[in-house]
Parts: C-alpha cells; sequence; structure tokens
C-alpha cells in the first residue's frame, strides 16, 4: 500500500500551482460539490494557477497541455473521493477531500462504503469540511489521524439593487411564497415539508410552497411528484440558473430548510445573504450557520425546530408541531421576521465570502506543496 507522506513534491522551480478538481460524474444531485469547484476554479484562474475540472468518468483526466498536477482536489469523498485516490496513489500525487455532507451523513453509515471512506481519508493529506461539527463527526465514525480543515463556504455577492418582478419567476401578486431547496433527495425530507405546511393551507390560503425538481429521476423524486396532485398551493419548478437564484429567494416571505442532515448548505446562506428570514431543523449544517433567534432573541439570524435522533442510519424525527408554529409565527410577524433576516444578511457578508474562502484553500494547497 502506498501512503501519502511518500508523494513525490515539485521542485522549487516550480512557480505555478496546477491544481486538478474532481466533481462526482453523470446526472447525479451533486450541485453543491460542483458549485464548491467552480468558485474556486473561477477565482484562481486569476493567479498563477493552472486548474482543471474532470468528472471521475474522465478516461484521460491529466491534461498534456498542462501537464501532471501537483495535486489533486476531490468534492465528495465517495464518489469523487474514491475514484481521485485510486489515480493519485497510482501518480504518487498528494490528495485533498473536501466533505460536503451526504458523504458524511450518509455514506458512512453504509456498511459497504464506510471501509473504503476510511481508505481515502486515511490517505489524503487533508481532509475539508464546512464546520468543525463534521470534522468531529468523521474522525469519530472512521477513526482517522488525517488532519480536518475546517474551510466555511463563500458566498458570492449579488446586486442588492437590482431586482425581478415576481412574475419573471411565474409567480402572482399575492402570493405568499415558502421556498424550499435542495432537490429532491431522501435527505432533503420534503414530503414532510408538503404535509406539514398542508396543515396551515386553510388559515392561509395565499401560501405557496415552492419546490426545485431534480434533473434527474429517482424514486424519490416520483414520490414527490405524486404528492402534487390535489394540491394547487404546490409550485415544482425547474431551479434558475445561479445568477438569478438570489432574486428568486428575495420574492419568498420564508426559506425553509427541513433536511435530516446538511453539509456546505450554500443554498441556505445564499437565502440569508438576501435577507430572507430562515426556518431549518435543527440539524448538523444548519445549526452551524443559524443562531436560533427564539434561543438569543436580539441575536439571532434565523429560527430552528427540533429534531431529535432517529431509530437509526442518518434519518432524523422531525416535531412537525414545533415546525408549523414557529412557521406561522414568521407569517404573523413580518416585522421582526425581516429585522432577523436582515441581520443575517450582514452575518453572510461579513463572515462567509468567496475571497476568505480562496485564501484558506490556497493556504491548504500551499503548505502540501512546500
Amino acid at each position: 500500500m502506498f501512503y501519502p507522506d511518500k508523494v513525490k513534491k515539485p521542485s522549487k522551480a516550480s512557480y505555478r500551482l496546477n491544481i486538478y478538481f474532481g466533481v462526482p460524474s453523470g446526472d447525479t444531485g451533486n450541485i453543491e460539490e460542483k458549485e464548491i469547484s467552480k468558485r474556486l476554479i473561477g477565482s484562481l484562474t486569476t493567479l498563477p494557477c493552472h486548474t482543471r475540472e474532470f468528472t471521475t468518468d474522465d478516461p484521460y483526466p491529466f491534461d498534456a497541455i498542462k501537464g501532471t498536477p501537483s495535486l489533486i482536489h476531490a468534492f465528495h469523498a465517495a464518489k469523487a473521493g474514491m475514484p481521485c485516490h485510486k489515480l493519485a496513489e497510482k501518480a504518487r500525487l498528494p490528495l485533498v477531500v473536501t466533505c460536503t455532507g451526504l458523504d458524511a451523513y450518509i455514506d458512512m453509515y453504509n456498511s459497504v462504503l464506510r471501509p473504503q471512506l476510511q481508505e481515502v481519508l486515511e490517505f489524503a493529506r487533508k481532509v475539508i469540511v464546512p464546520y468543525p461539527q463534521m470534522g468531529k463527526f468523521i474522525k469519530s465514525r472512521l477513526m482517522i489521524n488525517t488532519e480536518i480543515e475546517v474551510i466555511a463556504p463563500g458566498i458570492a455577492p449579488f446586486n442588492s439593487e437590482f431586482d425581478f418582478p415576481r412574475e419573471h419567476f411565474g409567480f402572482s401578486k399575492g402570493e405568499r411564497l415558502i421556498i424550499l431547496e435542495g432537490g429532491l433527495l431522501p435527505a432533503k425530507n420534503v414530503i414532510f415539508a408538503i404535509h406539514y405546511l398542508e396543515k396551515l393551507i386553510p388559515d392561509y390560503p395565499e401560501l405557496r410552497l415552492v419546490i426545485f425538481n431534480t434533473p434527474f429521476d429517482t424514486d424519490y423524486q416520483k414520490q414527490v411528484v405524486a404528492e402534487i396532485p390535489g394540491r394547487p398551493w404546490i409550485r415544482l419548478i425547474d431551479r434558475p440558473e445561479d445568477g438569478l437564484l438570489p432574486f428568486l429567494y428575495r420574492q419568498a416571505e420564508v426559506f425553509i430548510n427541513v433536511s435530516h442532515a446538511e453539509g456546505y448548505n450554500p443554498f441556505l446562506l445564499s437565502a440569508m445573504q438576501t435577507g430572507r428570514p430562515v426556518l431549518a431543523a435543527d440539524v448538523y449544517g444548519n445549526h452551524a450557520f443559524i443562531k436560533n433567534e427564539e434561543t438569543f432573541q436580539g441575536l439571532g439570524n434565523g429560527w430552528l425546530y427540533f429534531t431529535s435522533p432517529g431509530p437509526g442510519s442518518f434519518a432524523r424525527i422531525h416535531d412537525g408541531e414545533d415546525f408549523t408554529n414557529k412557521l406561522r409565527f414568521l407569517l404573523d410577524n413580518p416585522g421582526q421576521a425581516s429585522e432577523v433576516g436582515q441581520r443575517a444578511a450582514r452575518i453572510v457578508a461579513q463572515s462567509y465570502t468567496a475571497e476568505k474562502e480562496l485564501y484558506l484553500h490556497l493556504q491548504v494547497y500551499k503548505a502540501l506543496l512546500r
């Protein structure tokens, strides 16, 4: 077995970083992984640095023009980490792995994947996570000694002085939008949101639950679609291009997240950036970024509703009554909801910048290539 302390280092004459980013291939739900890679590549190309993104089914990932990479950075420990591990081991290159959420909280419960993930993360020179709790969870589950680096996601700013009318997105005046982002995946717990929001419709008939469709067929997607007939207040729409997302978020009265677990959670932070009040499940990846206004009155940046551990695996038990009570409070108190939303926008603008994210990644790369 080849171990990473035997990795070849570039000569001192090499003045350019040459970083290859491995992202999951195919029609998968790994939007977050591709977004992080794209954001880093966009920033690194302004520096003396070569970059290349390759999907994990690429038979020729090394670009002959740009030469052998200095290191490989995989996004998602399972879907990208395992093939990138083989590639890095064969080429004797250092490997960096970013764990984004589902690989930490779901794949590690899989008895087949778990030993493979352990091997990948033991081989990696650095494992990057978006918040400390994820790093502690990974170390406790896999008992690895690899150094964990915490790098919070960076959110690109948007022009808050510009706006789109809601009709541009297919909504009418008077509709009160509740936006649920994240795609139609079991971990996103979409059906819970449908069933419990339905309890509020008699009192708030103008509510509309906005759900983003996914570009691939899954059993869970079919289950969600089967819930829509007879519920005209559900709007299943295609996810707009990234540049338009913040402007769609601004149309929401409340942004909700009902996931069983979250990782990088850029959609949540992007919604907070626009000043929209957020109601989210009290799970990893949400309470890492949200300070509950109910607990820290006057200091919070959103609201959390109660969840408890499930009987097994990653799924949580969500307190539907607490969810509906808090959502009702936000609908009935728009002034307070807006005040907390604006506080969240200021926090995101100060603490979750793309510049900070890039700087911390550069420090990781440079430390490995000295």
